[in-house]
């Protein structure tokens, strides 16, 4: 299928142009000179199990195509927001797992991005298994240097007392998870525990981490993600996903509690990420995030304590 076809195909008016007209947008977007047209273009994917997920296609075999839902016009254009928010926030030494971007534009109203291409993980059993050491290598490194940027920097509270008021107010949250979040409410507000923010991806799970043509890795998939976040929810996801070790998901936890000022400002960090979400909850459904919040927070909790999980 062509861009054309797949524009034409879910857009209820139609495409607004043919494969030629089509092709050239590309072109401009990714060739800016003028000097090259687009040679191959083939399908990813045309569908997304998310509401906002995009339509992807490689283009001339060295650029991915992300194509915006018809329902989610703006779709790309977040990404692009995000990246470019991210980028200009962090130094350049916390960017190494940011792409760059090579061209974006729009078909009428949807809004298209166009990143270097990159490959999946493996999806096999032995391929996960060997990968998993490598890329904890070089993600958990990542997320360490996140967290050291603004060390010991505390910041007004606020965001995180809202963040934690998010949770007391969700019923359905298991009761323990509740109480814990009032517990670490009240000592930020008076001065008990004094957090700073930590650059957060929000989704860091397998199919957000790809691997470049050199054998790198890159995280895809910024939208959600906050330059004032909050720590330990991209690790906790990191490791429900990839099932790091145990022991180095302990180890993890503990040079944070360190690093942070214990394992009560570590907890604060975890609750800051789900409470920021559970206040932009949008089309995702909330029993999907009350069984998100309370897997992750069962997660930190064994990992503090030595326990197994489950």
């Amino acid at each position: 299928m062509s861009v054309a076809a797949y524009l034409a195909r879910t857009s209820p008016a139609g495409g607004q142009g043919g494969d030629a007209a089509t092709l050239e947008i590309i072109a401009r977007a990714i060739y800016p000179a003028g000097d090259r047209t687009i040679a191959h273009v083939e399908v990813i994917r045309t569908e997304s199990s998310v509401a906002d997920g995009a339509a992807i296609f490689l283009i001339d075999r060295q650029f991915v195509l992300f194509v915006a839902p018809f329902a989610h016009p703006d779709a790309a254009d977040v990404q692009r927001t995000a990246m470019l928010r991210i980028a200009e926030s962090l130094p350049a030494s916390l960017n190494r797992m940011l792409l760059p971007i090579i061209g974006n534009g729009h078909f009428g109203e949807r809004s298209f991005l166009v990143l270097p291409r990159c490959t999946p993980l493996s999806t096999g059993v032995l391929g996960r298994f060997l990968e998993r050491t490598r890329v904890a290598g070089d993600i958990l490194p990542w997320l360490r240097d996140l967290a050291i940027w603004r060390a010991r920097e505390p910041d007004d509270p606020r965001h995180f007392i809202a963040s934690l008021n998010a949770l007391i107010r969700m019923d359905d949250l298991p009761g323990t998870l509740r109480e814990t979040a009032q517990r670490i409410e009240r000592q930020l507000r008076d001065g008990t525990i004094r957090p700073w923010h930590v650059p957060m991806h929000g989704d860091l799970w397998r199919n957000n981490v790809m691997r470049r043509d050199d054998g790198s890795l890159a995280v895809i998939d910024w939208a959600g993600s906050e330059v004032d976040g909050y720590g330990i929810y991209d690790l906790v996801r990191f490791k429900q996903s990839f099932n790091i070790a145990d022991a180095r998901y302990r180890s993890e936890l503990h040079w944070y509690a360190e690093l942070m000022g214990g394992e009560e400002v570590v907890t604060a960090h975890l609750f800051g990420a789900l409470g920021h979400y559970a206040n932009r909850l949008g089309e995702f459904p909330r029993e999907r995030f009350v069984t998100l919040a309370t897997d992750c927070y069962a997660l930190l909790m064994s990992g503090l304590s030595g326990r197994p999980h489950g």
